[in-house]
């Protein structure tokens, strides 16, 4: 009779957490619709969910070519919303519109996600409960040809005393003595400067989104005199053909290519996994790894993007009007289980990998696996049989602890509701008369008209409102 009850108890317990027949789960994941492999990825998520208990049905979605931050927010907008959903902005608009799940519940009971999520990522889930994500900070390191570093005393220069100015040299020296069309290629197309700043924000005084002066009150560091000060060396950079021209219009595909072929002589990389991708690219283009640079010390030192608890700035979500929530979260938690980590992280067996029994041989196509769809990270990764050699390059190990040692945390706010339209037009602003001046077009001295506009735009009510949530 004992063991008859205990045999329904453990009955109830699994049922309780897993089903019989697959969930159907709408899927939309940037670029996994387009990848050669994505299907194969899916079909062995599958897979190994069904030998969880927990078996789905995974539907990819395609989100409509173009920026996907805009055209996924369009999609739903229409009334197509998928179960599970990737992000990379534009979340905060519909999570206020109800449109999204309070993750907070599913994360809580989670068998795997909850343990693995990093202090930052556990704040940013606290403070806004609508997307969770798990990797490291986003912070960007600069890199360059170790072929070019290792003949180059300027590149010695700013790895051992980087400041503003050996930054410079080096860039001219990239030009003059290595052929290189530009010092340093950024993506502004969707970042304007962001890229640069990663660099160079820090030593000209700005270490937060947010700065408090001597006075004891707080302002935006974007209307700033350090920022003018830092427009105006983005300008010098520009006229003198260190920056590449074509920044404005630049997509990281096509910055990526520049330093592959000798155009660019730097290029800032997420570290460490797109940098860990650049070192792969350049072995095959050049035949030689690449080095990762300090930030440039002035004021102040450190890397950018600053760390934002407020809210994740991508990773998932699940659709509030969902009938598949559980089975959606399902596939969160398992992809950070250690089978899903697995799949993740070594890629397609018997293609980027190969198990002779004693160890995962990981092959030449191994390079070609992009295993940042589910975290850009190795957090929790432990593999279950040792690997045929290391799964990132040095050079990206040292661009992650670069990245640690320099990232800057922020403080800011999430922008209340009623100023949301303000501040996205205050934002365009910024952009507008950064692109001008950096480019020319406008003279530095056009900065205090900026800041003008952007006080009359909405800033001197967001700056006292800051004022009073800021401590």
């Amino acid at each position: 009779m004992k063991k008859r009850i205990a045999l329904l108890v453990i009955a109830a317990l699994v049922a309780a957490s897993a089903w019989a027949a697959p969930v159907k789960v709408r899927l939309a994941l940037k670029d996994l619709d387009t990848d050669a492999n994505g299907a194969r990825f899916i079909e062995l998520i599958e897979q190994g969910m069904a030998a969880a208990g927990t078996p789905v049905d995974i539907e990819l979605v395609k989100v409509p070519q173009g920026n996907y931050a805009e055209k996924l927010s369009l999609m739903i907008m229409s009334g197509d919303i998928p179960d599970l959903i990737y992000f990379q902005g534009g979340d905060d608009k519909l999570a206020a519109q109800g449109v999204l799940e309070d993750l907070g519940p599913y994360v809580a009971k989670s068998k795997y996600f909850k343990a693995l999520m990093d202090p930052h990522s556990a704040q940013r889930l606290a403070s806004y409960p609508y997307v969770a994500w798990i990797a490291p900070p986003r912070v960007r390191t600069p890199v360059m040809r170790k072929d070019w570093y290792d003949s180059l005393p300027s590149a010695k220069a700013v790895a051992s005393k980087p400041s503003v100015d050996s930054y410079y040299a080096l860039f001219k020296d990239l030009v003059a003595k290595k052929g290189a069309k530009y010092g340093i290629c950024v993506t502004g197309a969707t970042n304007g400067v962001e890229e640069l700043d990663a660099i160079f924000d820090a030593a000209f005084g700005t270490t937060s989104t947010w700065l408090k002066g001597a006075d004891g009150k707080w302002a935006y560091s974007r209307v700033t005199p350090n920022e003018k000060a830092k427009l105006e060396f983005y300008a010098k950079l520009y006229k003198e053909g260190l920056l590449d021209p074509e920044f404005l219009t630049k997509k990281w595909d096509s910055k990526e290519q520049v330093f592959y072929e000798g155009k660019a002589g730097m290029i800032p990389g997420v570290a460490p996994g797109s940098v860990d991708v650049y070192a792969n690219k350049m072995q095959k283009a050049q035949g030689t790894d690449i080095v990762a640079l300090p930030p440039a010390k002035g004021a102040a030192q450190g890397l950018t993007p600053f760390v934002d608890v407020t809210k994740e700035s991508r990773g998932f979500a699940i659709s509030a009007s969902s009938k598949a929530k559980q089975a959606a979260f399902a596939v969160l938690d398992f992809m950070w289980s250690p089978a899903g980590l697995k799949l993740a992280k070594l890629g397609i067996p018997g293609l980027h990998y190969n198990d002779d029994g004693k160890q995962y041989v990981l092959t030449d196509k191994y390079p070609e696996w992009y295993n940042g769809w589910f975290g850009d990270s190795f957090n929790g990764f432990k593999p279950d049989k040792p690997l045929s050699r290391p799964i990132m390059n040095q050079s990206a190990l040292d661009a992650g602890a670069l990245a640690k040692k320099y990232m800057l945390a922020d403080k800011t706010f999430l922008v209340p509701e009623q100023y949301v339209t303000n501040w996205d037009a205050m934002t365009n602003l910024y952009k507008e008369y950064v692109a001008d001046i950096v480019t020319g077009k406008k003279p530095v001295s056009a900065f205090d008209e900026f800041v003008d506009k952007w006080n009359k735009a909405g800033g001197v009510e967001v700056t006292k409102y800051a004022n009073t949530v800021l401590k």
